[in-house]
């Protein structure tokens, strides 16, 4: 069984260092380690060229472009398939995953039936948790520790890159299980994951933002609207929440609600691909 980690940078060379150094520490190695570099302006590239000379099993592809997550995702996992993954371990450069993670997700692939399609590590915020060998059903899953069938990608194609940022993986999530795929996660692989939340009250009701550039916020309202857009229960509760998270997000970080606004109406309308763009300094 060949099982291919994929991981997804732009412009953070440091984190990605240290996932690199966790995924090459892995006591179940990688059979191949495919890293898509989103036309990083930093030193990553540099790195990413030493790095595949000095080990045979390290793939990069650099773009021409950033085209997000979904976009870099979309095109690692496609390689990856073609290159004869027959599953595919993808995550983001900000992931760490504890030393014995992939064993444990094979040992979770030999033991579910041919019907699963996705193993899911379990995410982490600290270190040094203590793991349970436990398997459990899953609905969604999120591109960090998502173990994904190449049987799976086949059937129903690759993540939708017209989302360049978020929800991509809650869209792939409801495609895998439609197409009659299950979903499981193992307790036992464990991924920490850094901290992106903050928090501040309204009254006494805690609410959580993530800690993001303000741009963001345009792709996490947008995005979720078109995940849902062909459940119409879903989708209707999506919208609903959404149109009260606006003023949410107005109280939490106000720079961000021009961004919520205009995600929120064009997720109505449907639009796709990189309408915010992260190098144009007026967003970042």
């Amino acid at each position: 069984m060949k099982i291919t980690a994929l991981v997804v940078t732009y412009n953070r060379i440091e984190w990605l260092k240290k996932n690199v150094s966790a995924i090459l520490s892995q006591t179940r190695k990688p059979d191949e380690f495919i890293i898509v570099d989103n036309a990083s302006t930093d030193s990553t590239s540099k790195f990413l060229s030493v790095l595949s000379s000095t080990h045979d099993h390290i793939v990069v592809k650099r773009l021409n472009e950033n085209i997000g997550g979904s976009g870099g995702f979309s095109t690692g996992l496609k390689t990856a398939v073609e290159r004869g993954a027959d599953w595919v371990w993808m995550m983001d450069d900000d992931a760490l995953p504890y030393p014995d993670a992939l064993k444990e997700v094979e040992w979770a692939i030999s033991k579910v039936g041919n019907d699963v399609g996705v193993v899911l590590s379990k995410l982490v915020k600290s270190p040094n948790i203590i793991p349970k060998r436990k398997i459990s059903n899953a609905r969604i899953g999120t591109f960090v520790g998502f173990t994904v069938s190449a049987n799976v990608v086949k059937k129903i194609g690759v993540p939708d890159a017209g989302f360049f940022i978020y929800a991509d993986d809650y869209e792939y999530s409801l495609r895998v299980r439609k197409n009659g795929f299950r979903m499981v996660k193992i307790a036992s692989s464990l991924i920490e994951h850094r901290d992106w939340i903050k928090q501040k009250r309204i009254f006494r009701f805690p609410f959580s933002k993530p800690s993001i550039p303000p741009w963001k916020v345009y792709y996490i309202f947008r995005n979720t609207i078109n995940a849902t857009r062909n459940s119409k229960l879903i989708g209707l509760a999506v919208k609903g929440y959404f149109f009260i998270d606006q003023y949410v997000w107005g109280y939490v970080n106000p720079s961000a609600k021009p961004y919520a606004l205009q995600g929120f109406k064009d997720g109505l309308n449907g639009v796709e691909g990189k309408t915010v763009d992260p190098k144009d300094p007026k967003w970042k």
